[in-house]
């Protein structure tokens, strides 16, 4: 078996990136404080969160946005991983379904495992559901949890 599909990010990305602008602004804002101390934590939190709206950017703007089914193996954009890798399918919301790959020892969804399918959501899902099912991976629903 050998399926292809096109995926889309989680509207939480879109999100993620306004509030990381807001919060920039705001602390430029908070910049202009005299004391030496407070600038520097200030600087130190605004250079991270750049590097956050960069991050975020980068993978929004990212060219290669498919998910490829084989019989051993899932490979999202880039990233492969055999099935022996997957821990469980997490599927989140209802009318506007997400899935995030949850890896065996890992507490947290990475962000490169957190999608949504582009077209036909419904089919689609059914047939990754069927896909998971026959090679036993354990399909749930519930709240991706995701790290950075």
């Amino acid at each position: 078996m050998y399926k292809k599909y096109e995926i889309k990010y989680p509207r939480s990305e879109y999100v993620q990136v306004i509030i990381s602008i807001l919060i920039t602004s705001i602390l430029i804002q908070v910049l202009r404080i005299d004391d030496l101390l407070s600038v520097i934590c200030v600087v130190i939190l605004l250079l991270g969160n750049l590097i956050r709206v960069v991050m975020l950017l980068k993978r929004i703007l990212r060219k290669n946005k498919e998910l490829e089914i084989t019989e051993n193996t899932i490979r999202l954009n880039q990233a492969e991983v055999p099935i022996q890798q997957i821990e469980k399918i997490i599927i989140e919301g209802y009318f506007v379904q997400s899935i995030g790959i949850k890896l065996n020892g890992r507490k947290l969804v990475s962000m490169d495992f957190h999608f949504r399918f582009k077209n036909n959501e419904e089919i689609n899902i059914e047939e990754l559901k069927q896909w998971a099912n026959r090679n036993r991976i354990k399909v749930t629903s519930g709240r991706i949890f995701r790290w950075i």
